[in-house]
């Protein structure tokens, strides 16, 4: 577990035994190498930290300088243009697709109403044809049978005659009469039929005429309306042309605006975080670098303090040595002075004992 600065302010040591003065030398121990392995890492963090700086201040140089090539205005330009383009081609397609079929289905209905109308010209000229033809047949006939009627009244004036000759004269004026109604009615016949004929090749010709001016004027009509068609269709293209290519210039107008402004935003963004972490980075090296000094300064207060106890210890201790030496030396001197005295005294008692005796403790001793 690391080191805090608390557990430095707070840390204490165990007495020692009684009768000793100081602190657990192995405690003291323990505790100034947990101080000098918390600072070691302390540096190495604030090694790190610089270093991490440096580089995120390196790198975020970089991208600030390569940002704006990173956007491509160029191709986002194609881009947004290949988009437009599309769109409008497709809506000009569209548009056109639409006004062709348009214009082919009114074109289609023109000409097919006017292929309607020549047809019915072309029914009206063969009943007309038709009738002329009934005409001359109904005239041939009335000639066939005005002729019919002027040889029949022509045999009965032949037979009237042959009958006047040889009778009497009332007979021949009817004969005149017959003859005279038989030329009034081939005259009647014919002039109708002429009539008739020249009739039937005026109505024909008319109607034929009228056909061949009604298709003329609704083909006339169709290609009037056709072209005007196109023409409205050319127009409306170009506007929608025009149109699309304003909306194309104010849409890449408003996309590169859009683009500058998100560069610029990109660039202050990153500017902001640039200047922000710097800030932070700087902040946090100089909480860790006053952490590190108080915690030195803290450690090397309490290595000094617990050093300074040492050593009054060790003086006192030293102190104590010389007193007991001194003791030591001062007891073995009145010891050796206790134990002569006693000798000497021993020594004197043993003058005044037997000579034998004396000899034979001196030989023991």
């Amino acid at each position: 577990m690391p080191l805090t600065p608390a557990d430095v302010h707070n840390v204490a040591f165990s007495k020692p035994p009684i009768g000793k003065r100081g602190y657990n030398e192995d405690e003291v121990d323990q505790f100034l190498d947990l101080v000098e392995d918390t600072l070691a890492e302390l540096q190495d963090e604030n090694s790190d930290l610089k270093q991490k700086v440096d580089e995120l201040g390196k790198n975020s140089s970089a991208a600030a300088a390569s940002s704006a090539p990173k956007v491509d205005e160029a191709a986002l330009r194609r881009q947004i243009e290949s988009e437009v383009r599309a769109e409008v081609e497709a809506e000009n397609r569209k548009r056109s697709s639409q006004q062709d079929a348009s214009v082919k289905s009114e074109y289609e209905e023109k000409v097919r109403r006017a292929e309607a109308r020549a047809k019915d010209a072309e029914d009206r000229v063969r009943a007309a044809e038709e009738r002329a033809r009934k005409a001359e047949a109904e005239a041939a006939e009335a000639k066939d049978q005005a002729k019919k009627a002027a040889q029949a009244s022509a045999q009965k004036d032949n037979s009237a005659s042959a009958a006047a000759v040889s009778g009497d004269g009332k007979s021949g004026v009817a004969t005149a009469e017959t003859h005279m109604q038989a030329t009034r009615v081939l005259a009647l016949a014919q002039e109708m039929a002429d009539r008739l004929t020249d009739d039937a090749k005026s109505e024909a010709s008319s109607m034929l005429e009228e056909a061949r001016s009604t298709a003329r004027k609704i083909v006339q009509d169709a290609e009037s309306s056709s072209k005007a068609t196109l023409s409205d269709a050319q127009k409306k293209a170009d506007a929608q042309l025009s149109d699309a290519k304003e909306r194309s210039e104010r849409m890449l107008s408003e996309a590169k605006q859009k683009s500058e402004a998100q560069l610029s935003d990109a660039k202050q963004r990153s500017e902001t975080m640039i200047s922000d972490a710097n800030a932070q980075s700087e902040a946090q090296i100089r909480s860790a670098q006053e952490k590190a000094n108080a915690l030195q300064q803290d450690a090397e207060r309490k290595h000094t303090e617990i050093m300074t106890t040492v050593k009054k210890q060790q003086a006192a201790l030293e102190a104590r040595i010389e007193e007991l030496r001194t003791y030591e030396r001062e007891y073995r001197t009145r010891l050796k002075t206790f134990l002569e005295s006693q000798l000497d005294e021993l020594n004197s008692r043993g003058t005044a004992a037997p000579a034998g005796s004396i000899d034979v403790d001196g030989d023991n001793r």
